[in-house]
């Protein structure tokens, strides 16, 4: 059997979480193809040239933890270290790192084609191909957000006009296979659906736009429509990206240095020293010039005209907001950052813009040092399609279909490192889901030349992608679609009945794995996601974490090496290691209290007398912490006074005692389920309850 003739796992989209995705299922021994647009452009950084920050570098490092890749990319490619917070707790450091991105890319590229049981497929996937199982719809499959309150709203179901008859049906579907745009069907056992900003993309630079998921490359077009027939419920996003400047036209002199850290910790537990070049980053900050010649200019803007109507990321907002929004702020501080040691690009972080490409020249040159800068790339906003998050399984696998799985900006989420952690969840538990599917139901087989496909063509009657799908178009598709789904399947069912397997409509049975709130950062985002749902791009923050004196970025292998070594991921001679690390670290703790100020006897490494330390001294607020979780857990039921006066929580956001004070919770636990209430907020509440 040739290797393209059928896969165990399809993962669509080779950016941060389709990298993870397609890792994970080839290590753990399944046949794995990567479909993506452009191989070129795998593991390109679309924003910022860094790996890291708060929250997000304990994301990377519990990635790593889990036999995931990202940490080691960029410890192989880094150009500055930083490790953030360092005047605070442990609990709320976290490393980020400037990236070389053009090497990060090469290297992820090189890390796939030379991994075993993966290969890449350059193409687009375009439809999603399922059939209904014996397996009734689970409960609350559809999305939990209300109708009419997600920005640019389809509402998929049964009762949809272009919906699949597997749809139809009630029962829960299955995947068989996907469909590219060039009408290759690729039959596989479970699908990772990863596509970015690409899914529905839109670029706006002032009044031009264009239908691509970063400037220069097209949308991926046809997929939201097919996801929709399939029951789903999808809105758009919005994101953006900052003008990149060619650096030999910045004068440095007048700009404030910032150095890295001259310590440079891995983010890899693997790696025992980084030895790269580094570089400097810059600050810079605009003036009431810079905000007169925007606020001149707003009309222009396409988040202000009205041309976009996703929701973009409150903790990112363009400079267009941050001027408009802040008008008393007379100044903004502004990264100037290399992207690389063979590039003479510059990105500017915190001065993402969609303005038109004159007024960026404009307001750029009135910052000191940019006097005469020459813009080599502008910057654009993006929108584009998500699936309503409240429709998966912790597993990150779909309520609706089996065996697919979304991870990544699909899901809401903005971020490289938020991304890889979802696909690196979801492609070890869609290649959890392949390996009992095989033993269920048995061998694949290709979708040979016999099963009619369809190409994008301009032809009529043929499949077009396009921005925008009349009923025609969306008519079109569907037939199509229900065309290819019942060849394929009937050949499916055959050749696996032929060869002595009569399952072909049952679901697998699988144990998942998902992380707990008390495990990682990855566990608090997914949990976050798939209860509370997200109508605007969800970013990780360590405020979100309720257990995060247990989160610490260096204790990520504690938590989840072991998790990754029952999958497969991590090696014997791993876990061995850790574990003479920890026993160590135990030692050294027993040391400790018998002699509080001790110092170190020299039986322990450096980062095993630091772990010690760092446990010692908080242990007791880590058991604290435990006992007023356990006691919420327990006051479920507590009732909250019709009168309670929530502005005497001083601890609270205000966005929190606004939905608090709205919606008028009775019990604690209902005031945990209002979407956007933090289980931090909850504990705060319960605190002042006593």
């Amino acid at each position: 059997m040739a290797f393209y003739d059928s896969f165990d796992v399809a993962v669509c989209g080779g950016g941060h979480a389709g990298i993870e995705a397609s890792l994970a299922c080839a290590r753990m021994g399944l046949k794995t193809v990567l479909i993506t647009q452009t191989i070129d452009s795998i593991g390109r950084m679309s924003c910022n040239p860094s790996i890291g920050g708060i929250a997000k570098g304990n994301i990377v490092r519990e990635i790593d933890a889990l036999g995931g890749e990202m940490g080691k990319l960029i410890d192989r490619s880094m150009i500055q270290f930083r490790m953030l917070n360092k005047s605070r707790g442990p609990a709320v450091q976290a490393p980020r790192s400037q990236a070389d991105k053009l090497l990060y890319s090469q290297l992820a590229r090189k890390t796939l084609e030379t991994t075993e049981n993966l290969c890449t497929l350059m193409d687009t996937v375009v439809d999603v191909l399922t059939v209904a199982s014996d397996t009734p719809l689970p409960e609350n499959s559809d999305s939990a957000a209300e109708l009419n309150t997600i920005p640019g709203e389809k509402r998929g179901s049964a009762n949809y006009e272009y919906a699949t008859d597997a749809a139809k049906s009630g029962m829960r579907q299955k995947v068989i296979g996907v469909v590219t745009e060039r009408g290759r069907i690729v039959t596989c056992r479970s699908v990772v659906l990863t596509t970015g900003t690409f899914l529905g993309g839109r670029i706006f630079i002032g009044e031009y736009d264009a239908p691509c998921g970063r400037i220069g490359e097209t949308g991926a077009f046809g997929l939201t429509e097919s996801l929709n027939r399939l029951g789903f419920t999808t809105g758009r996003l919005k994101t953006g990206t900052p003008p990149r400047i060619l650096r030999h036209t910045i004068d440095f002199s007048k700009l404030e240095l910032n150095e890295g850290d001259a310590e440079i910790i891995p983010f890899s537990f693997d790696t025992e020293k980084v030895e790269r070049p580094m570089v400097p980053c810059h600050l810079v900050y605009t003036n009431p010039e810079t905000h007169k010649i925007i606020r001149e200019n707003i009309g222009r803007s396409p988040l202000y005209s009205g041309k976009i109507s996703g929701i973009g990321p409150r903790y990112c907002p363009s400079i267009e907001d941050k001027v408009m929004r802040f008008a008393e702020r007379e100044r903004h501080q502004l990264f100037v950052e290399p992207e690389g040691l063979e590039t003479d690009e510059i990105y500017l972080n915190g001065l993402s813009s969609s303005l038109p490409e004159e007024v960026q020249d404009a307001f750029l040159r009135t910052m000191p040092g940019f006097e005469n800068c020459v813009v080599s790339r502008p910057g654009y906003a993006v929108e584009y399609d998500y699936v309503e998050p409240t429709q998966l399984f912790p597993s990150l696998e779909t309520k609706r279909v089996a065996g697919l799985f979304d991870a990544g900006q699909i899901n809401g989420t903005s971020g490289y490192e938020e991304a890889a952690g979802q696909g690196l969840i979801a492609g070890i538990n869609a290649g959890l889901y392949a390996r009992e599917h095989k033993n269920l139901c048995g061998p694949l087989c290709a979708a040979d030349s016999k099963i009619y496909s369809s190409p994008a063509s301009g032809e009529k009657g043929k499949f077009q992608p396009k921005p925008v799908f009349n009923a025609e178009d969306l008519k079109n598709f569907a037939e199509i679609s229900a065309r290819e789904t019942k060849e394929l399947s009937e050949k499916l069912k055959n050749f696996q009945t032929e060869n002595g397997f009569n399952n072909f409509e049952k679901i697998p049975s699988y144990e998942p794995l998902v992380l707990g709130r008390d495990e990682g950062y990855i566990g608090v985002l997914i949990d976050d996601l798939v209860t509370l749902g997200t109508k605007e791009p969800y970013r990780m923050f360590t405020a979100r974490a309720e257990y995060r004196l247990k989160l610490r970025h260096d204790t990520a292998d504690r938590r989840l090496r072991q998790k990754g070594f029952n999958v497969g991921l991590i090696s014997r001679e791993q876990m061995d290691s850790m574990e003479l690390k920890y026993r160590n670290v135990e030692e050294a703790m027993a040391f400790l209290d018998k002699h509080p100020d001790g110092e170190n006897p020299g039986n322990y490494t450096l980062l095993e007398w630091t772990l010690a330390q760092e446990d010692h001294k908080y242990r007791y607020y880590i058991e604290k912490q435990d006992n007023r979780v356990a006691k919420m857990h327990r006051m479920e039921n507590v009732r909250i006074p019709d009168n309670f006066d929530y502005s005497k929580i001083v601890a609270l956001s205000s966005e929190s005692r606004g939905k608090l004070e709205k919606v008028r919770p009775v019990t604690l636990g209902q005031a945990s389920r209002i979407s956007g209430i933090r289980n931090s907020d909850i504990m705060l509440l319960m605190v002042y309850l006593q």
